[in-house]
């Protein structure tokens, strides 16, 4: 670990335990204060992938069941299974549910409700992202496994742990679509169960974003994995000065 790192961890811890004191927030304030990170965690997350929607019409759509004029019924449907998938990885956190490929491939089948021939199943074919060939489909199963069974380093704090699964989720690929939008989502599952706040990852962030996951994907020859841990830390970190504000 870095000292960059470092510090930026323990701020973050430092940030958790002030927040572990402050009284709880009002019903009213709470609940308000999910409604909003729901429909913020939705649509940046979607808008990462291309959806069209802004942040208003994602809104209409859960609260007022509206459609939307010239955006398309793709775009609709993607929030509302964002939602439902939202809803399944409550309860995982809730629950401490422990994230295995079972978790994984029903988050996905909420997810894309709109393709649910291949949803919560693993892609039969190979394919090019962003000039990056993720694992052949023949040793996805096999791969899967091996995450899935892998234990966090006692020696990792949990937030380089949880930006680790996540790099090695996406770099697998397993589905053929939807992957970013389901790891985003586990990453925030495990951030709960971990005791931290979920983030959005937010449009503003999508280079960086990208930047961390290609550094994992080591095409310079050098695969890196602070770029991802930096990347999560940083946006715990705003959550919880958000969270201590309220």
């Amino acid at each position: 670990m870095t000292e960059e790192l470092d510090v930026l961890l323990r701020e973050v811890d430092k940030k958790k335990a002030e927040l572990g004191i402050k009284p709880e927030l009002a019903p009213d304030v709470l609940e308000a204060f999910q409604e909003r990170f729901l429909y913020e965690s939705i649509f940046n997350s979607n808008s990462i992938e291309g959806n069209n929607l802004t942040l208003e019409e994602v809104e209409r759509i859960l609260t007022k069941n509206e459609v939307i004029d010239g955006k398309t019924l793709s775009d609709h449907v993607s929030v509302l299974g964002y939602r439902d998938a939202v809803v399944l990885g409550q309860r995982y956190a809730r629950e401490g549910t422990r994230i295995t490929e079972h978790e994984i491939k029903k988050l996905h089948y909420k997810m894309l409700i709109d393709k649910q021939e291949v949803s919560g199943e693993y892609r039969d074919y190979n394919m090019m992202i962003h000039g990056h060939r993720p694992t052949s489909y023949e040793k996805v199963p096999y791969k899967m496994m091996q995450l899935v069974d892998s234990r966090p380093s006692e020696d990792r704090h949990p937030i380089e742990s949880i930006a680790y699964f996540h790099l090695r989720l996406e770099k697998i690929h397993p589905f053929g679509d939807g992957n970013g939008r389901v790891g985003r989502l586990i990453v925030n599952i495990m951030l709960e169960q971990s005791g931290y706040p979920a983030i959005t990852f937010g449009m503003a962030e999508k280079q960086e974003y990208y930047e961390a996951l290609s550094a994992y994907d080591g095409l310079d020859g050098n695969p890196r994995t602070e770029p991802m841990q930096l990347f999560i830390a940083k946006l715990v970190s705003k959550q919880l000065d958000v969270l201590l504000a309220l």
